[in-house]
């Protein structure tokens, strides 16, 4: 991942069907600088160690059939660009630490910032 992320002009990621594997996904301070939206959907990650800083265009977060995921990274809750996390509702630890950083971000004043939770559509490929 760190090759991905160091890449000077990457906006949109889309990790989809294990693209991602292994169990922690630490982030470094040299990655993802231009990211506004990423997606995972169907991984086995379990630890994700990161910082505001190393996200800091992102808007959009989604995360689908991630099971092991215990949580989001508090520091997405202080990312200002951040417009939207979606999470399915397979996870209900995911659900509660999207719902964190939701107060968060509002104690932060970011009214316009939404949490969206439903279940998975295997035919859109989204939530409802």
């Amino acid at each position: 991942m760190g090759i991905v992320g160091s890449l000077p002009n990457l906006e949109v990621l889309k990790l989809r069907d294990y693209a991602f594997r292994g169990y922690k996904w630490e982030t470094s301070e040299e990655e993802f600088h231009c990211l506004k939206f990423l997606l995972i959907d169907k991984s086995d990650l379990q630890h994700w160690i990161t910082e505001s800083s190393h996200f800091p265009n992102l808007k959009c977060l989604l995360l689908y059939r991630c099971w092991c995921l215990n949580e989001i990274p508090d520091d997405f809750g202080e990312i200002p660009t951040l417009e939207l996390i979606k999470v399915d509702d397979g996870n209900t630890s995911l659900m509660d630490s999207a719902r964190q950083i939701q107060e968060i971000q509002q104690g932060w004043g970011n009214d316009t910032f939404q949490v969206r939770i439903g279940r998975y559509n295997t035919l859109t490929g989204d939530i409802k």
